[in-house]
């Protein structure tokens, strides 16, 4: 049995004690101690720079550890403290060098120490940022200071398999000090058994089975955006074998949609974006070529208003430029959390505009639906006899609900003065549900200005129900111009003609009320919703509409539309809202309450001696 084996034997018994034959000591006091150990390696590596006396630094520290009971016991609570300590790795120059945490791997162990296990972490990040190397570091750390512990990377490739397991984890096991090298059991090309404390680190390929039949404390997937087999299929296979307090980590440089963008959405985990800015030696001294491109002079622009200096702005051109397809810039050295997903397509919005515009306070908005009464009127025939019976609504109220199907940020305007109105004219756009998988979504214009005052969007509703939702929001706001999309089906404008609805939009082609996205009028309402996004963003409101903007790509086949397995229900009710709006009046319309006179509503004129006509 080693040092190490005995010391973690006799400590690990007296793990709630605080006591010493020096005084009474506390685990803070032992994590301070930690800290001034690691605080004075790195003092004394700035001056020396020798790896040598690096590893005499390290030997002295793990002996403090190791013989002051305090110190031990801070460690066995939080292993990772002892990275810093005394552990080493090989550096981006290939060289020997001290382990000591970088900005964006500081970032991570405080949320670790704040989080703990509490949900799994999930770390977006740009190329070269040190998480595979210092989650690594974390579980050989737990390793070899816990009993029981097993730690497992799933990477997405076999070559990362032995990348992980041989140049990070062996190494830096390797190069540990030897008192802290627990008793090996065997040490294999993919996993390293510590027998007396009966903990393991180990590293696999991701398939659908790997993981069965273990008890794991601690899974890290790395690349996960990369696997061959789906994340969910995989997570059936891990999820059930982790402990209660197991830590999960999910970290990758983000590729596409698919199941980890929805692992992301689903506000499952910690949530945890790290732009390639947040690296220090992301930076350069040679100005960026005056062959710049309006996207990246555009992309320059946003990276100066996010506070970004000269020599990161000339590492981003200096990358830009060393791209072949430049739109690889996205995915590899993302500028949010919301472009680094975009993948297999370019994105039609200003992912820019958009991210930064999400990044504000949310427009505080009144969700609910509509509450109304159905009558029924008879329909006379020249005897008075009932032919049929129309149905209206009328009583309509809006009901308030989180959960409601509408979200109104801007109430109606409609003013009355001395019997004289003023009214503000709307639009809506509507998208029908064209699948069971679709959403029923519209979008309510301001005519006045562009801004999106209200939204509709729900899944799986009846289409006659959806229309009669449609009418109480049309006539909310103020007789709103209604235009629906007819592709899937007609009934919803059929329903809105029954209800007598009194402004449905008609392209004037034929007698046809609602909104056909044809080959040709589907991209001219993209392209002018584009246009009128990128001169005011702010003119959306909604917060889900902005995110299907992100997730709205060109496709290689030249197609725009919703990323697979996305929605773009309400890209296209704005679409179809904001091109209908531009023929649709744009003023504020003034009348009398009170009807006026013939006389003062008409004017009679002769078009000859025997006929008759009157006009406004």
């Amino acid at each position: 049995m080693t040092c190490k084996d005995k010391d973690l034997n006799i400590l690990s018994s007296k793990r709630g004690e605080n006591s010493t034959q020096g005084g009474v000591f506390t685990i803070n006091d032992g994590e301070a101690a930690l800290k001034k150990l690691a605080d004075k390696r790195k003092a004394l590596w700035e001056k020396s720079k020798s790896i040598y006396y690096d590893k005499q630094i390290c030997k002295e520290n793990a002996n403090i550890i190791l013989d002051t009971p305090h110190i031990c016991r801070a460690v066995i609570n939080k292993p990772y403290l002892l990275i810093e300590c005394c552990f080493s790795l090989v550096d981006k120059s290939k060289m020997d060098a001290p382990f000591f945490l970088n900005r964006v791997q500081s970032d991570f162990i405080e949320k670790l120490n704040t989080y703990g296990a509490e949900r799994p972490y999930f770390i977006l990040k740009g190329r070269q940022q040190g998480f595979t190397t210092l989650i690594t570091a974390i579980q050989l750390a737990y390793a070899i200071v816990r009993r029981n512990f097993s730690g497992f990377t799933v990477a997405d490739r076999d070559d990362n398999v032995k990348t992980i397991f041989l140049d990070k984890a062996k190494m830096m096991y390797s190069r540990l000090p030897k008192r802290l090298k627990p008793t090996e059991r065997f040490n294999s090309a993919n996993e390293l058994y510590f027998d007396k404390l009966n903990s393991s680190i180990r590293v696999a390929c991701a398939s659908e089975n790997v993981g069965r039949s273990r008890t794991l404390s601690f899974v890290h997937y790395s690349e996960a955006s990369f696997f061959k087999c789906s994340l969910a299929s995989l997570q059936r296979s891990i999820q059930e074998s982790l402990v209660p307090d197991a830590i999960c980590v999910y970290e990758t440089t983000a590729k596409g949609f698919g199941d980890v963008k929805e692992l992301w959405d689903s506000g499952a985990c910690i949530n945890l974006f790290y732009g390639w800015w947040l690296s220090d030696e992301y930076e350069s001294s040679t100005p960026p070529d005056k062959r710049a491109d309006t996207w990246l002079k555009s992309r320059l622009e946003y990276l100066k208003r996010m506070g970004l200096g000269e020599r990161k702005l000339n590492w981003y051109a200096k990358k830009y430029f060393g791209y072949i397809d430049k739109t690889s810039i996205r995915q590899e050295y993302p500028c949010s959390a919301e472009e680094a997903f975009i993948a297999g397509g370019e994105s039609i919005f200003s992912t820019d505009d958009i991210s930064e515009y999400l990044k504000e306070k949310e427009i505080p908005y009144t969700c609910g639906y509509f509450s109304y009464d159905k009558e029924s009127f008879p329909v006379l025939d020249g005897e008075g006899k009932a032919l049929y019976y129309s149905v209206r609504i009328t009583n309509i109220r809006f009901t308030r609900d989180e959960g409601g199907l509408i979200k109104i940020v801007y109430p109606p305007y409609r003013k009355e003065v001395n019997g004289i109105v003023e009214e503000k004219p709307y639009v809506i756009g509507a998208d029908t549900a064209g699948t069971g998988e679709d959403y029923f979504s519209a979008k309510v214009i301001d005519n006045t200005n562009g801004i999106c005052v209200a939204t509709l969007h729900k899944q799986r509703m009846d289409e006659d129900l959806f229309s009669e939702q449609l009418y109480c929001l049309g006539v909310t706001y103020n007789n709103a111009l209604i235009a629906v999309e007819t592709n899937y089906s007609r009934h919803p404008v059929r329903v809105l003609r029954n209800l007598a609805y009194p402004n449905l939009y008609s392209s004037g082609e034929d007698a046809l009320c609602g909104f056909v996205t044809s080959s040709i009028t589907r991209p001219l309402i993209i392209a002018n919703l584009v246009s009128v996004m990128r001169e005011n963003i702010r003119l959306e409101t909604d917060r889900e509409t902005l995110l299907e903007m992100l997730d709205f790509i060109k496709h290689p086949s030249g197609r725009a539309e919703a990323a697979s397995g996305k929605h773009d229900d309400l890209v296209m009710a704005s679409a179809i809202a904001r091109y209908v709006s531009q023929s649709f009046k744009s003023s504020l319309t003034v009348y009398r309450k009170d009807a006026f006179s013939l006389k003062n509503s008409f004017r009679m004129g002769d078009t000859d001696q025997e006929k008759t006509y009157m006009e406004w």
